[in-house]
């Protein structure tokens, strides 16, 4: 399912502070109706204790502007 990526993540907030690690793609721009973008997850995973680490796997348009990566977070 595509762009519930903050709405999955609390659906398991209570297990949240038992992760390690999260890892998980992100948009920089809105590509479907209402998603929640990079810095919203990124704050979210923020307020949980979570940092942003690394990311990979980046998406470009044909710009050349980024458009959506994949984001490992970790404590």
């Amino acid at each position: 399912m595509q762009s519930y990526e903050l709405q999955a993540l609390r659906g398991c907030e209570t297990l949240l502070d038992a992760f390690a690690w999260v890892y998980g793609e992100c948009s920089f721009v809105e590509l479907y109706a209402g998603q929640a973008l990079a810095n919203e997850v990124i704050a979210g995973l923020r307020a949980r204790g979570l940092r942003l680490i690394r990311v990979y796997n980046m998406a470009n348009d044909r710009d050349g502007r980024a458009v959506q990566a994949d984001f490992l977070f970790g404590r």
